[in-house]
């Protein structure tokens, strides 16, 4: 048990000061890196939290004639959702907030078992009425390679390995002109637990 004096994990998460931009301008796209956005212990705590607290589920899709296991685990807590925000990720999303100046109603959460699990090529728009969405991506557990290329020229890859605790912001026409996805690799033998942290229209 915790003691009585001793301060709350979530109580003054380690932000960056300045992060890297990594990608474009505000019209063609915004990404930015903050290595180590959670201090390593907190990023532990956090992980842990998750691993606790959360049932995963294994989508199935149609392609062509046959059903498969998208090959990656989803949940989902957030303000509008059946799960609400437990009290870790809460103080995570609040502090994504004041960093991003962006409010976020939910995280999506995907689990990446080991390298044989990714996802492919895509842009995160699923949100109605919101042209440039500013998206938070919270990395916890192996480090795996995040991809990125612009969709008018898809040869040109940008690739950046995200670790435990490191933060993604998306923001401005990222998700207009921009993919991305996490490919599979034999060398993984871990979990990754990935985090997007998602808004709603204005």
């Amino acid at each position: 048990m915790r003691g009585a004096a001793e301060p709350p994990l979530f109580s003054a998460l380690t932000v960056a000061a300045h992060g890297e931009r990594l990608i474009g301008s505000e019209g063609d796209g915004d990404v930015t890196l903050y290595r180590g956005w959670l201090a390593r212990d907190r990023a532990e705590a956090l992980l842990a939290s998750i691993r606790a607290s959360t049932a995963w589920q294994q989508e199935r899709r149609k392609m062509y004639d046959r059903f498969v296991d998208v090959p990656r685990e989803q949940a989902w807590f957030g303000d509008d959702r059946d799960r609400p925000f437990t009290p870790e990720l809460l103080a995570v999303r609040n502090e994504l907030q004041t960093l991003t100046g962006a409010r976020f109603v939910y995280v999506l959460l995907n689990r990446y078992r080991d390298g044989r699990d990714s996802v492919a090529w895509h842009s995160d728009r699923e949100v109605q009425g919101l042209a440039h969405p500013v998206i938070a991506s919270l990395t916890l557990g192996a480090t795996r390679a995040f991809d990125l290329r612009p969709k008018r020229a898809r040869t040109d890859i940008v690739s950046i390995d995200l670790d435990h605790g490191d933060l993604l912001v998306m923001r401005g026409g990222t998700q207009t002109h921009w993919e991305h996805r996490i490919r599979k690799d034999a060398r993984i033998g871990s979990e990754r637990i990935n985090l997007t942290f998602r808004q709603q229209p204005a």
